[in-house]
């Protein structure tokens, strides 16, 4: 029964692979996300596969991301909004202190693209 510690190590490696990454992110202003409007504040950003959960507080909204790695590390955290119809929608998050960048869906895109007639 050596292969035991074996057999737990690779369940904790594989569970640990799935449970995806989660990051503290302050916003500053209030932003649109997913097409629901939330206010500024200290959130709690989980994303796993092509999903991101945002939260804090009895604030929640689940949005579609891609994550994008980059060549450096970035130095600290920063938020860029499409500012669209008065609105500041969530564009992306740099996460400081990595390589990566959440970059969420913009919703509606399909209708707003002109018809092909």
């Amino acid at each position: 029964m050596k292969f035991v510690p074996g057999i737990a190590l690779f369940v904790s490696l594989a569970l640990a692979a799935n449970a995806g990454s989660s990051y503290n992110v302050t916003i500053s202003k209030p932003f649109v996300v997913a097409g629901k409007e939330m206010k500024p504040g200290d959130y709690r950003v989980e994303v796993v596969g092509d999903k991101a959960m945002i939260k804090s507080g009895s604030q929640s909204v689940e949005a579609d991301v891609k994550v994008e790695s980059g060549d450096q590390k970035f130095s600290r955290t920063a938020v860029r909004y499409d500012n669209a119809n008065g609105n500041y929608r969530l564009d992306q998050i740099q996460l400081g202190g990595t390589k990566n960048t959440l970059v969420f869906e913009k919703s509606g895109t399909q209708s707003e693209r002109p018809a092909v007639r």
